[in-house]
């Protein structure tokens, strides 16, 4: 009788800890926004044409206009082609504030030149963008949407190549009109 007790206490604590862990988990999403993000490349420029960029990001962040903390989005490495229509790149749960910057890491950039892919630079490897508008609000159980807008340069110099972006990330509430064009 011993032993059928005390395996009825043991399930008992095991379905309590279950609930409990259920509860926090619920407590902790509603208690976070959704922010999905997006790139989009609106048009390209320099003096060189391009049929294609590759970005090789490792790494998204997002600064807290009101803690001044970066935030990780993901740290997945993925590559991305640059396309004229948004395409989803990661999504995370942040805690409800606003937004102000996104920092993109990446780590290669290759450039299509027709059918031959080349090696190209970016400086720093590290893109600090801002978010436009006022930032992104992130509120608690809603979704946000984060469009990262990079309108990159190429050049032809010192027998190589080299993307210079101009980036600027906006904020929705409702999801832009996207595709998915990445590799994991």
């Amino acid at each position: 009788m011993t032993r059928v007790r005390a395996s009825a206490i043991a399930a008992i604590v095991i379905v309590i800890i279950a609930v409990a862990a259920g509860g926090a988990y619920l407590a902790v999403s509603r208690s976070q926004g959704s922010v999905y993000v997006y790139i989009s490349d609106p048009g390209r420029g320099g003096n060189v044409t391009t049929t294609g960029i590759y970005l090789t990001v490792t790494s998204i962040m997002v600064h807290s206009a009101s803690t001044g903390k970066w935030l990780t989005i993901t740290n997945r490495t993925i590559t991305v082609l640059l396309s004229s229509v948004p395409q989803a790149v990661a999504q995370a749960n942040l805690p409800p504030g606003v937004y102000n910057e996104v920092r993109l890491y990446v780590s290669s950039v290759t450039v299509q030149l027709g059918s031959v892919n080349v090696s190209a630079k970016l400086p720093s490897n590290a893109l600090k963008i801002p978010i436009v508008n006022g930032g992104l609000n992130v509120t608690a159980g809603r979704r946000a949407y984060l469009v990262i807008s990079m309108g990159p340069h190429v050049t032809q110099a010192a027998g190589g190549y080299i993307v210079s972006p101009v980036a600027v990330a906006y904020a929705y509430y409702a999801p832009p009109n996207t595709t998915t064009n990445t590799t994991a």
